[in-house]
């Protein structure tokens, strides 16, 4: 087995088991945001798209959606759901032009291990903003790496097709959350096994203001979010504008 089909297997059971169950509810609120901030053009970019969620979103409301993802894997299943995708790194998006409304969903930047690489991602999201534009984002809470990722009991979901296991760990001295995800999903017919580690660095808010601000953008709304109806807040949401 290779290690693009294992991501793969990733990718489908991520998807099944975390991603649409986490979208169907950041949409009432991306709703709302748009509701209060309606935009003027018609021009949607999803970074770090992974299975491509937000981009029928935005295109039913008259947006021309483009998704960016390192993860050629990912964007393979995003082609499922939008035809206008880019492979590309967040911190160098291999894009012109400005987009009038710009997202960047489910804790992805929390994948950027260093402060400098966070704020290089935002420089680069205000690179392709213009002065009515708006970025829409959200990141971990911080307190749910040690509430959440610090648990013995590992997070289990399962459908007819994947299996899927995350067992996380905490360091609060180093801010690195690790989790180890196991299980298997079918790929085209055939069963795939999965074996993956990935790696998250937890932001404090003051943190994530001030590389905001290092990449020349500031924040206009800021919202405490829980995806999972849990009563705990489970994200920080931020909706942003370039700095005058």
């Amino acid at each position: 087995m290779s290690a693009s089909e294992s991501y793969g297997a990733f990718a489908y059971a991520y998807d099944q088991a975390l991603g649409q169950r986490y979208f169907r509810a950041v949409r009432r609120l991306l709703a709302e945001v748009l509701q209060r901030h309606p935009a003027e053009g018609g021009t949607h970019l999803d970074v770090a798209c992974g299975t491509g969620l937000a981009m029928p979103f935005f295109e039913s409301r008259g947006f021309v959606s483009t998704g960016v993802d390192l993860s050629t894997v990912m964007l393979r299943v995003a082609r499922s759901r939008a035809a206008r995708l880019i492979a590309g790194d967040t911190r160098a998006l291999p894009l012109r032009g400005t987009f009038s409304r710009i997202t960047c969903l489910y804790d992805s930047l929390n994948h950027l291990l260093e402060p400098s690489d966070l704020a290089q991602a935002f420089g680069e999201i205000a690179r392709v903003m213009d002065g009515r534009s708006q970025f829409l984002f959200d990141m971990n809470h911080p307190e749910i790496y040690p509430e959440v990722w610090g648990m013995k009991e590992p997070f289990v979901d399962e459908g007819p097709d994947f299996h899927l296991e995350i067992a996380t760990t905490y360091r609060r001295r180093e801010k690195f959350g690790r989790a180890l995800v196991t299980g298997w999903a079918i790929v085209r017919g055939e069963r795939v096994a999965i074996r993956e580690r990935h790696t998250q660095r937890c932001y404090e808010r003051d943190e994530i203001i001030a590389a905001l601000a290092a990449g020349g953008l500031e924040p206009v709304e800021e919202h405490e979010f829980d995806p999972w109806f849990e009563g705990r807040t489970v994200k920080l949401f931020f909706v942003c504008k370039r700095k005058s």
